[in-house]
């Protein structure tokens, strides 16, 4: 048997389903109400699901009961809707009871609503990476001062010399300046490391050697508390070591990183700098292409859609504050902002969210991007080759066709070869 049926289409793809049940439709959804009732009911003398019906009718909420009752109907209602009235909602109906006497419910179905992109405006500009001559030198300098060899030296320092300090830094009061006070620190002369002057008063120091020298922390200090202060540092040298940096040579080259010479070692760098330089440009133009299809689709979105994504976000978000043990009250005073701000937010990034993927589904369906079973089939085995024997067998059946898992890489595959088409 099924329900009196009428459908009324909307604006923003909201569907009205009016649906009218006969007293008999009633009766019998009613009965199978009481039944998951009584399962969480305590009567006396029965076992919880035992209690005669009529028993379990008089002890229950006429509310709650109305609400299972139109619980146990919404299924045929559905599935009349779907099947016969071919429509095909994309968030879960909203239900309400608009009379008992017929039982009439009026559900409210979203469905994916009319999206336009105008492709035009998807144009992402690349830029051509191009590594110069002295990002390589700098690059292989690093590389030989990692190698660099530090001996010992009785002598007194000079430029280059890498020295052991104790290191304390005064005010004009004779005040110990907080963060100031170092233990065996290593100071290169001629790093620049320390403020401008520091290393210059190092030259001619010997191992043993106490100094006290006044300067001045520069007007731009990253502690501004410190910045333009005149400050007397006393410092104690611990040791001294002359530092060599080995020359690059074919055979310095062949002993460290097993290459034939030295041009093999500065083409390997080179190329290196450009994968890398490739990778953050392609990241860049993945953003910017997704921006731009942002841009481009208009979509009338239902606010039931909105909502529907605003509620997966703030859940996505309770879960980030569980795992960094954080309430929503301390979020809060970190992030300066009030929970109408975060509500704001999340609608907005929503919307923006819901858009974006409409758009993308949209330009799927124009440029006829599909993924084959037999790509879906090597992507999933390559990705189950990363685990033990144990770990495949536990996760390949997630990854089975029409699982979620399946769905959501398949959904991955086909926005990866959409990107490929349109940053080409």
């Amino acid at each position: 048997m099924t329900p009196q049926i009428t459908v009324k289409k909307m604006a923003k793809a909201r569907v009205e389903c009016r649906a009218e049940f006969s007293a008999e439709e009633s009766t019998s959804a009613e009965k199978r109400a009481l039944e998951a009732l009584s399962s969480s009911m305590n009567l006396p003398g029965f076992r919880p699901g035992k209690a005669p019906v009529e028993m379990v009718k008089a002890k229950a909420d006429p509310e709650a009961l109305l609400e299972e009752t139109v619980r146990v109907l919404l299924p045929d209602v559905m599935k009349a809707a779907v099947e016969e009235h071919k429509i095909l909602p994309i968030i879960p109906p909203a239900a309400s009871i608009e009379k008992t006497s017929p039982l009439t419910v009026v559900l409210t179905l979203v469905e994916r609503p009319q999206v336009s992109v105008k492709e035009g405006k998807i144009n992402v500009e690349k830029k051509e990476s191009k590594i110069e001559e002295k990002d390589i030198d700098r690059m292989i300098d690093s590389l030989m001062t990692e190698h660099q060899i530090a001996t010992a030296v009785e002598r007194a320092a000079k430029h280059g010399d890498r020295l052991m300090l104790d290191v304390r830094g005064e005010d004009d009061k004779g005040t110990l300046i907080p963060g100031s006070e170092m233990k065996d620190r290593p100071v290169v002369i001629g790093s620049k490391a320390l403020i401008p002057g520091f290393e210059d008063q190092l030259v001619g120091l010997k191992t043993g050697d106490k100094k006290s020298f006044p300067l001045k922390f520069p007007e731009k200090y990253h502690a501004e508390h410190l910045a333009g202060t005149p400050v007397t540092f006393h410092v104690d040298v611990k040791s001294i070591e002359e530092v060599k940096t080995p020359e690059l040579t074919d055979t310095f080259v062949k002993e460290k990183f097993q290459l034939e010479n030295a041009k093999a070692l500065r083409d390997r760098i080179q190329n290196g700098m450009a994968d890398q330089e490739n990778r953050i440009e392609q990241q860049r133009r993945e953003g910017a292409l997704f921006e731009a299809i942002l841009k481009a689709t208009s979509v009338d979105l239902a606010d039931e859609l909105i909502e529907d994504e605003f509620r997966a976000l703030l859940q996505d978000f309770a879960g980030t504050l569980k795992e960094q043990s954080m309430t929503l009250e301390q979020w809060m005073e970190k992030s300066g902002k009030t929970a109408e701000d975060l509500e704001k937010d999340l609608r907005k990034r929503g919307t923006e969210r819901l858009t974006l993927r409409l758009g993308i589904q949209q330009l799927m369906e124009d440029k006829k991007i599909e993924v084959s079973d037999e790509d879906m089939h090597k992507a999933i085995q390559e990705l189950v080759s990363q685990f033990d024997a144990e770990k495949r067998l536990e996760i390949a059946p997630m990854y089975a066709k029409g699982q979620r898992n399946y769905e959501q890489m398949k959904w991955q595959k086909m926005v990866e070869k959409l990107m490929s088409e349109l940053l080409k």
